[in-house]
């Protein structure tokens, strides 16, 4: 999908085809590996927005501290 530069701090930007394809956004974090054919894999992962109602479904992100703190308060978890 296109040639890109390493720079001195060995950062390289990953073409904005790869991350429209990739599902990848700013503020992402990807995953980047060495795969058995000894080619660099980058992989989205999922960030902690999206895993938060996955353990503990009907929970939202925002205020889930304060309401965490108030259920073990009031012993209602």
């Amino acid at each position: 999908m296109g040639i890109v530069k390493v720079t001195r701090k060995r950062q390289i930007t990953l073409p904005k085809e790869v991350c429209d394809r990739l599902g990848i956004s700013p503020g992402d974090y990807v995953k980047v590996y060495v795969d058995g054919d000894n080619r660099a894999v980058v992989e989205r992962v999922l960030g902690i927005e999206e895993l938060a109602g996955s353990l503990n479904p009907g929970y939202s992100l925002r205020g889930l501290a304060e309401e965490l703190d108030r259920q073990r308060k009031y012993g209602e978890r």
